[in-house]
């Protein structure tokens, strides 16, 4: 898992390109006895996707699907989508989605928790979410997850390792 402000859902259009679509919950992650709602969004709707206000709904979780042998959406009952869009609850998705990420986010751009399932994909979506007139992130350091990093004309610090984005943005902006 990696947690990151600076990086937006549009960042993740590269990668997406090779899955079979998104399941997306907009707003809050619900309850046991009312789950929130889902959506599930073919490869071909997620760059539209990108183009709306993300930010405006506040918090949002999606993970990626592969489609199945026969092409189509894997077969996810609303529980598995419940859990796997819950971040309090079940950490990784069900088997039959496949999936190479699971975000969890508020303020597009302000807050991302993100599981993977592979580095690689996530070095990948870093090397190109991330311009270089910013720095360049040593992929071995960070995947080692030891310390945090801020990056910022061209320089790398290290940070805080933690989940409040919100103070390190005001001690550093």
């Amino acid at each position: 898992m990696i947690v990151a402000s600076g990086i937006e859902f549009k960042d993740f259009l590269p990668a997406l390109g090779k899955a079979g679509g998104i399941v997306l919950r907009k707003g809050s992650a619900g309850t046991a006895s009312k789950p929130a709602a889902y959506q599930l969004l073919a490869r071909q709707q997620v760059p539209a996707l990108a183009q709306e206000d993300i930010y405006a709904w506040g918090s949002h979780a999606w993970a990626d699907w592969q489609e199945d042998s026969q092409g189509s959406a894997p077969a996810l009952l609303d529980a598995d989508v419940a859990a796997m869009l819950d971040h309090r609850g079940v950490r990784t998705p069900p088997a039959a989605s496949r999936s190479r990420f699971l975000a969890f986010a508020h303020d597009d751009g302000w807050y991302l928790k993100l599981m993977y399932a592979a580095w690689d994909d996530v070095a990948a979506l870093l090397a190109s979410a991330i311009p270089p007139a910013l720095g360049a992130l040593d992929s071995d350091a960070l995947q080692r997850g030891g310390d945090g990093y801020w990056l910022q004309g061209g320089k790398v610090d290290l940070e805080l390792k933690t989940h409040d984005i919100d103070s390190v943005l005001n001690r550093r902006l």
